[in-house]
């Protein structure tokens, strides 16, 4: 089994200081690079957890040079690199310019890859840019029925009308909302917003008579800031819950949980130890394999699943449902260092698809 080196601030610098003498860990040679890429759980916010393996993988070396660009489930299991430096950046979508219904998570690290180094780039992808909505109530659509909201950060801007009930997404920054009617516009408020912050505002008109944008608007602004959660992690536990599941990734550095979730593709069959098979058709009925993407072939990138006899055998064996291959699940069981020689979930009491658990 090989084993992985992640970088971190102090072999940064370790490696920074050696690169200045004659025996340089960049001074030739080759190393491997592994992407291992998560999306922490979202729990009680309206977002869903993107398909982890449609994410948008970029590796790039030091002069800019573009070493993979493409989907994370089309990407190599490990990277063979030259030594040297490199950014690995990941991203749900290409978001380049503000745009309705586009929450962007994404994750970017620098790493050292050394001469024989087995190098793991860990990316968290968290919401990187903010979202703000408006929801006039029956006042302000009597007082301006055609008027249009827009929201504007620095020279770029969306509009929409009263029905629109999605987020506008933007970058970090302030975020004006004006409304514009009969060819004019006016400011009602700014806000300044943060990665990951949502906010959602209430529009009322104000009592006086027949308000209009020459004469003034007076409205009512009820904010409420609603944060997607974040990520903390202590100890084994907290994969207990299915919106922190493990990686397969981590799940194979987690020996001895239990009763834990982790999330993967179902990519295969373990035949015999330390052999999976990749393509059907397939005639085992006992196990299958998941990987960390759909395309994952490597069995340092596997985790091999027991199903006993019963209803999750019946459901999940790819013998009688070949159409489940590929298929990003989430399974609950116990963490073991091998199962036909690879690291392995055991005793399986749950598992899920699209959001539907089946006990």
């Amino acid at each position: 089994m090989k084993h992985f080196t992640r970088i971190t601030l102090a072999s940064l610098a370790v490696l920074g200081t050696l690169a200045t003498v004659g025996c340089s860990p960049l001074s030739g040679g080759k190393g491997t690079l592994t992407v291992w890429l998560d999306v922490p759980g979202m729990k009680g916010t309206p977002l869903s957890i993107p398909d982890t393996d449609d994410f948008i993988l970029t590796v790039t070396d030091s002069k800019g040079g573009t070493i993979y660009d493409g989907r994370f489930g089309d990407s190599p299991d490990e990277f063979e690199l030259k030594a040297g430096s490199y950014t690995v950046s990941a991203s749900s979508i290409r978001f380049d310019s503000p745009a309705f219904g586009s929450p962007c998570f994404s994750d970017s690290r620098v790493v050292i890859v050394g001469r024989g180094d087995a190098v793991v780039a860990d990316l968290l992808c968290v919401q990187s840019n903010c979202g703000i909505r408006v929801i006039a109530d029956g006042s302000f659509k009597e007082a301006f029925p055609d008027a249009t909201i827009r929201f504007s950060s620095r020279d770029e801007y969306l509009e929409c009308g009263y029905d629109m009930d999605d987020y506008a997404y933007f970058s970090p920054g302030s975020i004006t909302v004006s409304l514009h009617a009969l060819g004019e516009g006016q400011d009602l408020f700014s806000r300044t917003l943060e990665a990951q912050q949502m906010l959602s505002v209430r529009l009322s008109a104000g009592s006086g008579d027949s308000a209009s944008p020459s004469d003034g608007i007076s409205i009512h602004v009820d904010s409420s800031r609603n944060y997607l959660s974040d990520s903390y992690r202590y100890g084994d536990s907290y994969a207990g819950d299915i919106d922190n599941a493990f990686t397969v990734q981590q799940a194979r550095d987690h020996a001895g949980s239990k009763d834990v979730w982790v999330k993967g593709y179902i990519v295969g069959v373990a035949t015999g130890t330390g052999k999976i098979r990749f393509e059907g058709p397939y005639d085992r009925e006992t196990n299958i394999v998941l990987g960390g993407k759909s395309a994952t072939s490597d069995p340092d990138h596997c985790l091999s699943v027991e199903l006993k006899s019963g209803s999750i055998r019946d459901e999940l064996n790819l013998c009688t449902n070949p159409e489940l291959e590929g298929r990003q699940i989430y399974i609950k069981g116990d963490l073991v260092s091998a199962y036909y020689g690879i690291p392995g979930l055991k005793n399986v009491s749950e598992y899920q698809f699209s959001g539907k658990q089946t006990p």
